[in-house]
């Protein structure tokens, strides 16, 4: 059976992305590159038809289009063949499994992606959340929806320097398009840890490892976002920590996974 075409629902432009419109947070052009974009995109169909409802110029759909190579289905981490009709895990998966039950990822930390995340992060662009987040639902389509929506948070000594949480900004479009409460209050880093930029997957453990707190959360079903997931290690101590708190279930969703080299 053909999948969905351009005139249905799926493939209407984004309403996270006319959201931004209306907040005046993005124009009628492509949020990557900035080429006029024609919203009709009746000619486009397929993954590219997706990509280009999200507001997306041709080029842009196509080099931001989602990964479909095998991966882990716990960590996402990308390997080298396919799922051949099961689900695949990574060694690390197999052999200490991680806390959160659903994963939803789009793409690898490369190329187009990386430097759409990076721009976000670090270039001082939070409204690229709302481009970003379309991205993720479309990732998370397969997961039930959640009581609450939170980010990986940072320690307000972190907060103030970079200006603003790039995970936070992720989970609040979310919730925006989903309207479902948003809830950085379920968990908090109570101390500074230093960056985990060029930290061996044992350090970033070990970093890592007692760097979360949670609030009461019994009983409720969380999504937790981040921007990029690297070895999992942050991932995997702020879901066992909200597991510990008493969550019923995590779920985890991330941009993209970093392979290895």
């Amino acid at each position: 059976m053909p999948g969905p075409g351009p005139d249905t629902p799926r493939h209407r432009t984004s309403p996270l992305l006319r959201l931004a419109r209306l907040l005046g947070l993005t124009e009628h052009r492509c949020p990557v590159c900035g080429t006029p974009v024609d919203d009709g995109g009746a000619a486009v169909s397929g993954p590219e038809a997706g990509m280009r409802a999200h507001g997306l110029c041709s080029a842009c759909a196509r080099a931001l289009g989602p990964y479909v190579g095998g991966r882990c289905r716990a960590c996402g981490l990308p390997l080298p063949w396919p799922a051949a009709g099961q689900p695949l895990l990574c060694g690390e998966c197999l052999a200490s499994p991680p806390p959160w039950q659903g994963l939803a990822l789009h793409g690898q930390y490369r190329g187009a992606l990386r430097q759409l995340i990076l721009r976000f992060k670090h270039g001082g662009k939070p409204a690229l959340a709302f481009l970003m987040a379309g991205m993720l639902l479309d990732a998370a389509s397969c997961l039930p929806l959640p009581d609450a929506i939170l980010g990986i948070p940072q320690h307000r000594d972190h907060l103030r320097r970079r200006g603003y949480n790039q995970a936070h900004e992720l989970a609040v479009a979310l919730g925006l398009s989903l309207s479902l409460p948003v809830r950085p209050d379920l968990l908090w880093r109570p101390t500074d840890i230093p960056h985990q930029t060029g930290l061996s997957a044992a350090q970033r453990r070990r970093n890592a490892t007692g760097s979360f707190r949670a609030a009461d959360v019994r009983g409720l079903h969380l999504w937790l976002v981040d921007d990029i997931i690297t070895t999992g290690s942050t991932l995997r101590a702020a879901g066992a920590e909200l597991l510990r708190a008493g969550a019923a279930r995590v779920d985890v969703l991330a941009l993209a996974r970093t392979p290895r080299p």
